[in-house]
């Protein structure tokens, strides 16, 4: 036999034997899937239909919805109870569609497939399931729309309070939905199963309300209390908001009123108490007095509405009925400064200090405890100086050269009538409530002392 004799037998062998395989790999593959195969995102390569299918049912057989609440509970509907049911024929369809003789080219590419099982159950075992859910037989709560609110703090965003009240047959119409799908998990609120609020913090109605208080609360209006800031802004304005009987907004005057009341008896001086260093060396407590810082509110309130209406931006000091004494040192820790009279009504002694300097020291005589005309204690300040006047009272007429008024009727005055000063004299002959004091003292004291110089009277 000649070799080219040969070399056909040998070649003709050699594609028969490949025929033979891949005829033989293609009768394989005619039964299994191709490599490179998935089915929801499960590796069914070389694997049989049936083999997936039941892979795939074995999965359905413990088959359970859980149903998930707006309260955050989860409920569990089991299959077994509503009779489910499924088969996963497309599996077979799918299989039907390939050709095995394409194996070559199957090595070398990708194939992913999606499926749906065809379910069903009773519905009406499903119905009765759904009916018998916690959240289906609890007390509901219904939704609330959102609101604005006014009270004593202004507007309030009463935000949306979306309840658990359930739309039951929506409800049943999303689970049977979700099951079909194949789905082991339902959110009632995602599928729209709850009644919901009709309005919202974003509705419009709510927002327009906010953007119209809002436009009210535009100014700025910065304060300053002798030395100390106060910015009343949107924060302070927005709290003064009320309604009117048409249901308008406007800022309240009462309510910014009150405010300023606040602003006045957190920095007035006037009628409070204060800490004082005595002459005597050591702090003691003043009592209230008629001296000091005193801002006119009923005047001030004016100003500052038609700064809110008018949304302006600015800043001043407010209105005041009473200031401290106008050459008041700016470099003074308090409202006293370094020039004043301080009156000990128990120790019968008084000082004036002038700039800081001891100008005059003398004992006096006060008015007479015991017959009820004790002179007053606080924080006062000289009203005026006058010269040869009288002092009329119910039981007197009495003329005096110099006379300094400081609250009421009490004032400093000479009083040639008394040879001695201090002492204890004042609790039973002292004076009607003045201050008596030497001739040659007053005198130097009313030439020296200026109107407005604070008076400080304690015991």
């Amino acid at each position: 036999m000649s070799n080219k004799k040969k070399i056909l037998i040998v070649s003709g062998c050699a594609v028969g034997l490949l025929a033979v395989c891949y005829v033989g790999v293609s009768v394989y593959f005619s039964q299994v899937f191709y490599p490179n195969t998935s089915i929801n995102g499960t590796d069914v390569s070389n694997e049989s239909p049936k083999a997936v299918k039941e892979a795939l049912e074995q999965s359905m057989k413990t088959y359970e919805m859980k149903v998930l609440t707006i309260d955050g509970t989860t409920e569990v509907l089991s299959g077994k109870d509503f009779d489910f049911d499924y088969n996963f024929d497309e599996v077979d369809e799918l299989k039907a569609k390939e050709m095995g003789w394409l194996w070559p080219m199957k090595f070398f590419s990708q194939a992913d497939y999606e499926i749906k099982a065809a379910y069903d159950w009773n519905e009406e075992k499903l119905n009765k399931k759904i009916d018998e859910l916690q959240c289906m037989t609890q007390e509901m709560t219904a939704p609330v729309n959102a609101s604005l609110t006014i009270d004593d703090n202004g507007v309030n965003l009463v935000e949306e309070n979306k309840g658990n009240t359930l739309k039951k047959e929506t409800v049943k119409e999303e689970i049977a939905r979700a099951m079909g799908s194949g789905k082991t998990e339902i959110s009632l609120e995602e599928a729209g199963c709850y009644e919901l609020p009709e309005i919202t913090t974003e509705s419009p109605e709510i927002q327009d309300e906010l953007k119209k208080a809002d436009e009210l609360c535009q100014a700025e209006i910065t304060y300053n209390f002798h030395g100390n800031e106060e910015k009343i802004g949107k924060e302070q304005i927005q709290k003064w908001i009320r309604r009117d009987d048409n249901g308008e907004f406007y800022v309240s005057e009462s309510a910014a009123y009150d405010y300023l009341c606040e602003l006045s008896d957190k920095y007035d001086t006037i009628n409070s108490y204060r800490d004082f260093y005595s002459s005597r060396g050591y702090w003691i407590t003043l009592d209230p007095g008629s001296y000091g810082w005193g801002t006119d509110v009923d005047s001030e309130i004016g100003l500052l509405m038609d700064d809110i209406n008018n949304k302006r931006v600015t800043s001043r000091e407010p209105i005041y009925y009473m200031t401290p004494y106008d050459y008041l040192d700016p470099n003074s820790p308090d409202d006293i400064g370094f020039t004043y009279i301080e009156i000990d009504l128990s120790g019968q002694y008084m000082w004036y200090y002038k700039d800081g300097e001891l100008f005059i020291s003398t004992p006096i005589t006060s008015g007479t405890m015991s017959t009820g005309h004790g002179t007053p204690s606080g924080v006062y300040y000289i009203h005026n100086r006058l010269q040869n006047i009288v002092l009329v009272g119910d039981d007197y007429r009495q003329p005096v050269n110099f006379w300094m008024k400081i609250v009421g009727g009490v004032g400093i005055h000479d009083s040639l009538w008394r040879s001695t000063y201090g002492g204890t004299e004042y609790l039973t002959a002292g004076s009607h409530g003045c201050i008596n004091t030497p001739y040659d003292v007053v005198e130097s004291m009313f030439w020296n002392v200026e109107i407005g110089t604070p008076v400080i009277m304690y015991y």
